[in-house]
């Protein structure tokens, strides 16, 4: 091989390694799901792709924001990580934003003193602002009562599916806008005990 092929190549390999980390440092991520804390919208197992540029874009291995986007929504599934709590990650929805009160009452979610939820049979699920629903993993009788608890500014609150199991906001309170890393776009692989589980593919209702 000539040399001038030899630097052609190496020169490609290049641009499409800078690319790929440009793509991964600012605009999307993936994620491996490893809790039953999001069931049944997210199973163990699922592998999503994050939208990390939805919110802000922010210098890398950082929480310092360039430039702010989009804030996020009620409904939306989100990524975010914890001050203290290392480089886990969790995966879970928001149900509140900054200025709202929120409380738990014999399982039901109430935000601003409305209840979320749209149904209990056949399957609960709850709405937020019009939205779609989404379906719960849910039993009022296992499900604590909560708060009621004012959302500070800059923070948002953060439930997951599984109602009766998910460590979430419940237990380490609002979460600060600075820890969003992404919004969760779309599963696309799901591996279980099994193999591949070739029906999970699709868009995140959020």
């Amino acid at each position: 091989m000539s040399s001038y092929r030899l630097k052609r190549y190496l020169s490609v390999f290049l641009w499409a390694t800078g690319l790929a980390l440009c793509v991964r440092l600012f605009l999307v991520e993936d994620y491996r799901v490893l809790s039953d804390s999001m069931l049944p919208s997210l199973l163990s197992g699922d592998l999503v792709f994050v939208s990390k540029a939805h919110y802000n874009v922010r210098l890398p291995f950082s929480t310092y924001e360039l430039f702010k986007i989009n804030k996020p929504k009620r409904g939306e599934v989100v990524v975010f990580s914890l001050p203290g709590h290392g480089m886990e990650t969790y995966i879970k929805r928001v149900v509140a934003l900054e200025g709202d009160e929120v409380s738990i009452r014999k399982g039901e979610l109430y935000v601003n003193g409305k209840s979320a939820m749209a149904s209990t049979a056949p399957t609960a699920t709850e709405s937020f602002d019009g939205g779609l629903p989404h379906a719960l993993l849910w039993d009022k009788k296992d499900v604590p009562d909560y708060g009621p608890v004012l959302v500070p500014q800059g923070h948002f609150f953060a439930l997951g599916d599984n109602r009766v199991q998910s460590l979430d906001s419940r237990n380490f309170g609002p979460v600060p806008l600075s820890c969003l890393k992404g919004k969760v776009s779309l599963i696309w692989l799901s591996v279980g005990p099994q193999g591949v589980r070739s029906d999970r593919f699709g868009w995140i209702r959020s």
